[in-house]
């Protein structure tokens, strides 16, 4: 009995020991991954983005008129030069509107012939008058010397006739020459005013015959705009290159009907011709990342249909104005996006309109620069002095022990962007100014120094690192991330 009791009282020692030996081990270190801030020869801003492949210039070829395609003279992938036929409409219509404006225009022609006639009539006819009236005139003043001449005789033959010089007979034959000249003179004045009449009504004439020939002159003008337009009708049936090109795009075959296009109508286009002597990308960059990008900015282009081909490329344009998704025209909250274009340098001649296409546009470059692993970043809200410096709270005594933080004190707490730094054993918090962001390190302006060694993960851990916990190395996944991230991003 007492040796059961011994035995007892071991074991029961043991497990106490065991117990305030646990419960006085400090807690195991948090496991990470760290790397080194280290100084680049170069490191890139790059603002990547996908679009499509395009020519700086192209037309989407569309009929002006409506007609069956007769003849189709180009094949997809042909180049044309500027003027060559690509392909004819029916035109019988068309022809026979053109013979229509062509009588047309000789009936209005032949019409104003007949008015000019009418116009060098009226004009004969006034210039008879005119003669007229100027032998009426001459005849008027033969008659007013008649009887002027008449009156005098008159008058001498009637002192005589009262001084019983000649008899009633001389003076009666006086007096009647006097009638006769003076109703003379009177109707030579009445032919007179009727021949001013007839001159009027001459003038009148030609006039209104210089009317009708002006007017069929217009008629030969509207006429002759009609043939015009006939003719321009007919020509728009056969179709010509506007540029020379490529046709990248071939949407019809002989005996469709071609519809007139409006507004570049997908609808009607009948092909497309692509200068390709500039090809450029076309990419969408969202509005967070548009503000970094300039005019003249290198780029790199890749196209997913020729792997492992880089080409090279400039910024030559950059969107004022976001684009215009019908899509999403009407998610105002959404994030927008803005067009950009890169001008290809040297492009590949297997290259094509339409190719999917990425872009690595290089925003800024630094040389000489002391980088860490874009993992690294991380925030917290921490306490700062009056000159906005980083205050560390007092390494804890206990590790077990965290002190909370008083309300009234959360309030004094703002948050700083920084990295934790591994040192002795513990995660040590340094506030940092960061600088560019490359594909995988950004850029430090203050806080680090070269060979310090920055806690990159894992994520959940980084999320949770408080300053002066402990922490050690996880060398296994350590390992694995050198091999997966060391050496690729430099």
């Amino acid at each position: 009995m007492r040796k059961k009791t011994v035995v007892f009282l071991a074991v029961a020692v043991v497990i106490g020991g065991a117990i305030t030996w646990q419960a006085l081990k400090p807690p195991e270190p948090t496991k990470v991954l760290t790397a080194q801030a280290e100084v680049l020869d170069e490191l890139r801003s790059i603002v990547s983005a996908t679009g499509e492949i395009r020519a700086k210039e192209f037309v989407d070829i569309q009929a002006e008129v409506s007609g069956i395609i007769v003849e189709v003279d180009v094949v997809e992938g042909q180049n044309v030069a500027k003027g060559d036929i690509l392909l004819r409409l029916e035109d019988l219509p068309f022809r026979a509107d053109v013979n229509a404006a062509t009588a047309q225009l000789k009936a209005t022609e032949a019409d104003a012939k007949n008015a000019e006639v009418g116009v060098a009539t009226a004009e004969a006819n006034l210039a008879a008058e005119k003669t007229a009236l100027a032998g009426l005139k001459v005849e008027l003043e033969q008659a007013r010397t008649t009887r002027d001449r008449s009156d005098s005789s008159l008058t001498r033959k009637k002192e005589l006739f009262q001084q019983h010089l000649i008899g009633s007979e001389e003076f009666e034959i006086a007096a009647a020459d006097a009638r006769i000249a003076q109703q003379t003179f009177e109707l030579r004045q009445a032919r007179i005013e009727q021949g001013e009449a007839n001159i009027h009504a001459a003038e009148t004439r030609v006039s209104a015959a210089a009317s009708v020939l002006d007017g069929q002159l217009q008629r030969i003008e509207a006429a002759r705009a009609s043939l015009d337009r006939a003719k321009d009708m007919l020509d728009k049936t056969v179709l010509r290159a506007p540029i020379a090109g490529l046709i990248t795009k071939l949407n019809v075959e002989k005996g469709e009907r071609a519809v007139p296009g409006i507004q570049s109508n997908p609808i009607a286009t009948l092909m497309t011709i692509a200068d390709m002597s500039v090809i450029e990308a076309e990419i969408s960059v969202a509005e967070a990342d548009i503000v970094m990008v300039q005019l003249g900015a290198p780029a790199v282009v890749e196209v997913d249909a020729m792997r492992d081909v880089e080409i090279r490329g400039e910024v030559t344009e950059v969107g004022q104005s976001p684009i215009q998704d019908a899509a999403t025209s009407g998610a105002g909250q959404e994030g927008k996006d803005f067009k950009v274009v890169v001008r290809l340098d040297a492009p590949p001649k297997a290259l094509r309109p339409g190719f999917t296409a990425t872009a690595d546009i290089t925003t800024a470059t630094r040389q000489n620069v002391l980088v860490i692993p874009l993992q690294a970043q991380t925030a917290r809200e921490v306490e700062l002095d009056a000159e906005k410096r980083y205050v560390p709270p007092p390494e804890p005594i206990d590790d077990s022990l965290v002190t909370p933080v008083a309300a009234a004190d959360r309030r004094k707490l703002e948050e700083v962007e920084g990295v934790f730094v591994m040192l002795d054993g513990r995660a040590r918090f340094r506030p940092v100014k960061l600088g560019i962001i490359g594909d995988m390190d950004v850029e430090v302006l203050d806080g680090l120094a070269a060979g310090d060694t920055v806690v990159i993960g894992p994520i959940k851990a980084l999320r949770t690192l408080r300053e002066w916990d402990r922490v050690a190395i996880d060398e296994k996944r350590q390992r694995e991330s050198v091999i997966r991230l060391g050496k690729k991003s430099r």
